[in-house]
């Protein structure tokens, strides 16, 4: 029975085990044990005012007990979400004034205000030392304010005719019994509205990792079916994407273009590097594996996958919100084969005119190709390779991003070892 009491005050909303309406617990439950508290200590008053007979006392805490217990049956069994349970709250604020008017034709004063201030910093949301400290600043001034104005603002307050040592000590009583319950009520409110806060963002964090996750799985498969039709095995996309990403890592642990790799901007142009050959799939399969020299004709309609990959990322991804994540993508795709002294494709421009991640591309993209063995080629031996790229630099390649793929040259290997097609 004691039990069942208590969980009828104290315990969490169920809201007639309602799922649309459990999520404002959080917030109710806390609200229904500051009213349990208010009405046992308006109870308390009212069996001390009874006990001195002062009646129009008596009247006056009554009246808080049956509001109270009408706020926590309303509370318990009717659904409700922030607004209705915030305008109960503002009203119970401001009971006091509303019956010290209405029973005493005092002036209403002022000092309730802080009690609303309090609640409202409930909606300071902790994040960041300063903020919290500001939030604990505006609860402890408003605090002291409440009390100093309670006890030298008489004027605004009911007069219990008692002595003057028990009228002083039931307002001490009064007004240190309303601080504590607001303390107490406000510290459950943070509590539980913190909580409710990392929830949501934790769940938040869950589900955009996962559809980043699932992003890059579309992406990859989509690359290696691209590849597929150019004679490989779907490794071509694994590894460049491997060697994209340590150079990239490279080029940030040496301080290059620390203007520019910024940690969204590395994680952008990985994220694109298996998308840099999707124009490929506008490219005819005798074209693609021609196992020997093409034609003038053919190569032309070769680079063309370039323009062509462009447009299927505007086309296929153009409605992603991520427009930084856009933007790298298609110049990845565009430029990939732009060449550092002009001699590249499509547009055959130079130098810094090639967007970074598009350099990056370039370099990881053409060791692949000649370490590789496609229906065209041979493979061929990377310490021949590396020799190639390092007389390239600064002609096909961006001399820093050269210096810094030939520093890492055993990863590299490791990364063409691991990733084998053979």
């Amino acid at each position: 029975m004691v039990n069942n009491i208590l969980d009828f005050f104290v315990g969490t909303p169920s809201y007639n085990e309602d799922k649309d309406y459990s999520d404002y617990a959080f917030f109710t439950a806390p609200l229904n044990m500051f009213f349990l508290i208010c009405l046992l200590l308006h109870a308390c008053y009212l069996v001390i005012f009874s006990i001195f007979g002062i009646g129009m006392m008596q009247l006056f805490d009554a009246t808080g007990v049956v509001l109270y217990a009408t706020f926590v049956i309303l509370l318990k069994y009717f659904k409700g979400s922030w607004l209705p349970c915030t305008l109960l709250t503002l009203f119970e604020l401001f009971l006091h004034q509303i019956c010290s008017i209405s029973f005493f034709g005092l002036s209403s004063g002022f000092q309730y205000l802080m009690i609303p201030l309090i609640f409202l910093t409930v909606f300071i949301r902790k994040k960041g030392r300063l903020i919290h400290d500001l939030r604990n600043i505006i609860i402890f001034l408003a605090s002291v304010s409440f009390i100093f104005m309670v006890i030298y603002f008489n004027d605004y307050t009911p007069q219990y005719i008692l002595p003057y040592e028990i009228n002083t000590f039931l307002l001490i009583l009064n007004c240190s019994m309303s601080f504590l319950i607001t303390a107490v009520y406000t510290s459950r409110v943070f509590y539980s509205v913190d909580n409710k806060r990392s929830e949501l963002d934790e769940s938040v964090t869950e589900k955009d990792n996962a559809i980043e996750n699932m992003q890059n799985e579309i992406i990859i498969g989509f690359a290696n079916i691209i590849e597929a039709r150019d004679g490989n095995t779907g490794k071509h996309v694994k590894r460049t994407s491997e060697y994209v990403e340590a150079l990239v890592n490279e080029l940030k642990r040496n301080g290059d273009f620390e203007n520019i790799l910024t940690e969204q901007y590395m994680h952008d142009t990985m994220l694109s590097a298996p998308l840099h050959d999707i124009g490929k799939i506008t490219i005819p399969d005798a074209i693609l594996q021609k196992p020997g020299r093409l034609t003038e004709d053919e190569f032309s309609k070769i680079k063309n996958h370039t323009v062509n990959g462009k447009k299927i990322i505007e086309e296929s991804m153009g409605d992603i919100e991520d427009s930084d994540f856009l933007k790298v993508a298609k110049s990845v795709a565009l430029y990939h084969h732009e060449c550092w002294d002009g001699s590249g494709y499509p547009y055959g421009i130079e130098g810094e005119e090639i967007p970074l991640c598009a350099r990056i591309m370039t370099i990881a993209d053409y060791f692949d190709a000649l370490v590789a063995k496609r229906a065209y080629k041979e493979a061929i031996p990377t310490s021949v390779v590396f020799k190639n790229i390092k007389e390239q630099r600064g002609k096909k390649f961006d001399p820093i991003v050269t210096d810094a793929f030939l520093r890492i040259r055993e990863q590299i290997e490791e990364i063409a070892k691991a990733n084998a097609d053979w």
